[in-house]
């Protein structure tokens, strides 16, 4: 077989590019400069982050809008420990990402010594958190540790994978064969088997009244437009998880608030459930808590899951489609057009008209002061974002406004569901906007306390010329907390900041920044702000206090994941008493 003299660098970029690796995100650093050098040389982007855990947060975030795994790097020592903990984000989410990181030379790695110079032993702590971690010490390895980090980051649930590679291999080239490509040495996406389709479909014709539920998987998989093809094929009520959003447009008459009282009544309703690209989280009430206890016992659950090993973990399962979420939504789309038309839900124009009356009036209830309610600065956001932006949400208490007042229209949604990592959203902005291009709009939602963790890689979108607009919500506070800590200790400790210009900050990069008082400001602001095409801070001044003087809708929900299932709580619903409210 033909043989090819490669250095380290070439030979991994030339992996990477066959497997679809679209971005190498990694501060330049010589223990990588061989790779830097050819992912530039191979056409990939290099993205360097002002913090390592951004690498990870900005692979995540380009994952969401490709499918594409995308791969991030650490140098030794900080730079690998930097990315400890959005390695475990990434685990959490399930997302696949590539992850190096670069080791002193094999014989400081092995020798017994104390006060070694930026070292430091951090493979078992990735074992831990990855699917798949290994060390590269010698180019002969490269391919098949290449190989095996694809087939753990793609087979069964997906999930980040590490590679500790000794820094000199940079100054190394070996004699390779012809690669071997990626068909040969994992299996690719399979669909389900066909018995099973037409199990599904013999379920969904006898159901009364069928339900369907949409994750984060149907956007990961790309699936947006089956997913909304079989939702209109079932003419049934469409629910979305908290990562799900964007499956499915809120303005289609079959969306329903999962946590409105309107969702509740379809979940009680419902004799079938079709949960596709979801395992069911907490924060789904594991699918059998809170509302679906309601009539449970006689509500089957028809679960559309890419790995086996996920199923009936939350919740009994009645029928597991395992397959690919793309390749399966096609099949059952293809399967349930050979028969007649199915029926609208007789329920399904009540329970809409039911929850855009409550949609209403949770708006028409929020306090009209002379200071700014962030529920206000969602409902005016809404109105001044691209109806088509991708849009990013970072986690806290902006996250539960966001959910409440601003309504999703576009296929495009990215937010850590179930890590509700804070300081992740910046990230996530930037390799989306690398993904979608300059003529996608990309919106971040988030608070003060979420953009100070990473603010520095606002520097990066200026650097790359990313239009990113970031909208704001300015309460000089980690509200939750706030929240807390007045209801519970009567005070706040340590959970107030400073005033702070992160417009001044904005403009100092080179971008742009506008700072709002007033309501009737925000939309002229966010318009401008997406007008000029260049990184933007929308910084929006809110009512520190509502958090606490006028809670978030919902928020009993919330308290009801975290307490539900410790304490056995199966018949909570979203009508009873707030207990996070005083004493709660």
């Amino acid at each position: 077989m033909h043989r090819t003299r490669l250095s380290f660098g070439e030979r991994l970029i030339a992996n990477f590019k066959q497997e679809g690796v679209e971005a190498i995100f990694s501060q330049g650093d010589l223990s990588m400069k061989d790779i830097q050098l050819h992912a530039e040389k191979q056409g990939l982007k290099v993205v360097g982050p002002r913090h390592e855990a951004s690498a990870i947060f900005m692979a995540m975030g380009y994952h969401a809008l490709t499918g594409q795994v995308q791969v991030a790097i650490g140098a030794p020592g900080p730079g690998q420990a930097n990315l400890l903990p959005a390695a475990i984000a990434a685990a959490q989410e399930h997302v696949p990402v590539i992850i190096l990181g670069a080791r002193r030379q094999h014989a400081v790695d092995t020798a017994v010594r104390r006060g070694r110079w930026l070292y430091a032993s951090l493979l078992p702590a990735f074992k831990d958190i990855c699917k798949f971690a290994a060390k590269l010490d010698q180019l002969s390895h490269l391919d098949e540790v290449v190989h095996e980090a694809f087939r753990q980051a793609l087979t069964g649930t997906p999930g980040p994978v590490y590679i500790e590679y000794d820094a000199q291999l940079n100054e190394q080239e070996a004699d390779f064969r012809t690669l071997v490509t990626p068909a040969r040495y994992r299996v690719p996406g399979q669909p389900a088997p066909q018995v099973a389709i037409e199990s599904a479909v013999a379920m969904l014709r006898a159901a009364r009244m069928p339900l369907l539920l949409a994750g984060e998987g149907v956007q990961r998989s790309r699936a947006q437009s089956a997913f909304v093809e079989l939702a209109r094929q079932l003419k049934c009520p469409v629910l979305t998880t908290l990562g799900g959003a964007g499956a499915f447009p809120e303005t289609e008459p079959q969306w329903l608030r999962y946590m409105s009282k309107a969702g509740g009544e379809a979940i009680a309703a419902a004799d079938l459930m079709l949960a596709v690209g979801t395992c069911l989280p907490e924060t789904l009430n594991y699918g059998r808590l809170q509302n679906f206890s309601i009539n449970d016992e006689t509500r089957q659950l028809i679960l559309m899951e890419p790995d086996a090993a996920a199923v009936g973990v939350n919740r009994p399962v009645d029928l597991a489609l395992i397959g690919q979420t793309d390749l399966v939504l096609a099949q059952l789309r293809d399967a349930l057009n050979e028969g007649s038309p199915f029926e609208e839900n007789p329920d399904l124009k009540i329970w809409r008209n039911s929850f855009e009356t409550e949609n209403r009036g949770l708006g028409d209830d929020l306090p009209n002061t002379n200071r700014l309610h962030p529920g206000h600065l969602m409902i005016e956001a809404r109105n001044a974002v691209p109806n088509d932006a991708v849009i990013v949400v970072d986690g806290g208490l902006t996250m539960l406004y966001q959910y409440a007042f601003f309504e999703k229209r576009s296929s495009e949604f990215v937010y850590t569901a179930n890590f509700g990592h804070l300081g992740s959203g910046l990230g996530l902005a930037i390799g989306a906007q690398l993904a979608a291009g300059r003529e996608q709009p990309v919106c971040l939602i988030t608070g003060d306390g979420a953009l100070g963790f990473h603010i520095m890689d606002f520097e990066t979108a200026v650097r790359h010329d990313l239009p990113i607009v970031v909208v704001l919500n300015d309460d000089q506070a980690l509200g939750a907390e706030m929240a807390q800590h007045m209801q519970h200790i009567g005070h706040e400790i340590q959970v107030t900041f400073s005033p702070v210009n992160y417009a001044a900050m904005a403009d100092a990069m080179g971008g742009f920044g506008i700072r709002v008082e007033r309501r009737e400001d925000i939309v002229p602001a966010i318009a401008e702000a997406f007008a000029l095409k260049k990184p933007a801070i929308v910084q929006i001044s809110t009512d520190q206090d509502a958090s606490y003087t006028f809670p978030v809708p919902y928020v009993s929900e919330l308290a009801g994941w975290k307490q539900a299932d410790v304490l056995g709580r199966h018949q909570m619903t979203h009508n009873s008493p707030d207990i996070l409210k005083k004493g709660g």
